[in-house]
């Protein structure tokens, strides 16, 4: 009688031990994945931390649900049977995340961006914020989160805009015809070598691009075409930033000129 109690206690309290440790098994699990996918983004990239800890998380997750489900007493085998032929099914119905799937993990050996860059793909310009199995999430520069899925991605031309560490600024600048082109180069330079986010190595340029009138005018004008050199991080900006620097220049010194940036 005893021994019967005994067994009957140590059963239930080995059920609640078990059903304890399933459920201490999530916050390990995100714990596991998390610091896995730190060390792998550390020793690889951030690109492949993401996708690596989504490889262990989900995996680990079905083998909790699995573990749960058999303490509930249902047959594991047998739905693991029925979930292998829905699976095939549910593969054929959607093809196109297949295809997703498989363009994620040429992104992922291929590696032509990471996290945090900023591309171009179509029309779509802003920061990869993440690159997950089906799609990559993209911040653009209005602050506005595109979906992109992987297979668009993989089969357009895709634009990584911050791969290297400098970028050049094309601006097509017009003056009136009998301005001196000498001084207009060096006006160049001197909003460029006043202004920190330029690079003066390599050097700016501006060179006379052609002589020609303005669109619905009759005046002839001269056309420069201005290029200058930034840090990746002052991509966004620097643009900008030298239009209007050159501009006031020019009023400062009493020029008149048009200028517009070339994409």
């Amino acid at each position: 009688m005893i021994v019967d109690i005994f067994c009957s206690y140590s059963g239930y309290f080995g059920i609640v031990l078990r059903m304890v440790g399933l459920l201490l098994a999530f916050p390990l699990l995100r714990y596991i994945t998390k610091f896995i996918s730190a060390a792998v983004a550390k020793r690889f990239s951030q690109h492949m931390g993401i996708v690596v800890g989504h490889v262990i998380f989900y995996s680990g997750l079905a083998f909790i649900v699995v573990n749960i489900l058999h303490e509930f007493g249902f047959n594991v085998t047998a739905l693991i049977g029925a979930a292998g032929i829905v699976g095939v099914a549910i593969g054929f119905a959607s093809q196109t995340s297949v295809s997703n799937i498989i363009s994620g993990f040429f992104l992922l050996m291929e590696r032509p961006f990471s996290v945090g860059d900023m591309i171009k793909s179509g029309e779509i310009v802003g920061v990869a914020e993440s690159i997950d199995l089906l799609a990559v999430k993209v911040r653009t520069l209005d602050n506005k989160l595109v979906r992109i899925p992987n297979e668009m991605v993989l089969k357009h031309a895709l634009t990584n805009l911050t791969y290297y560490p400098i970028k050049r600024i094309d601006l097509i600048m017009s003056v009136p015809y009998q301005e001196n082109s000498d001084d207009i180069a060096n006006l160049v330079r001197e909003v460029v070598e006043s202004n920190k986010i330029f690079l003066t190595n390599p050097a700016p340029v501006c060179l006379l691009n052609k002589i020609a009138q303005q669109e619905l005018s009759t005046e002839m004008r001269l056309f420069f075409s201005v290029r200058v050199w930034t840090s990746k991080e002052y991509f966004s900006s620097a643009a900008n930033i030298l239009m209007m620097q050159l501009k006031n220049h020019c009023d400062k010194h009493n020029k008149q000129m048009t200028i517009s940036q070339v994409n």
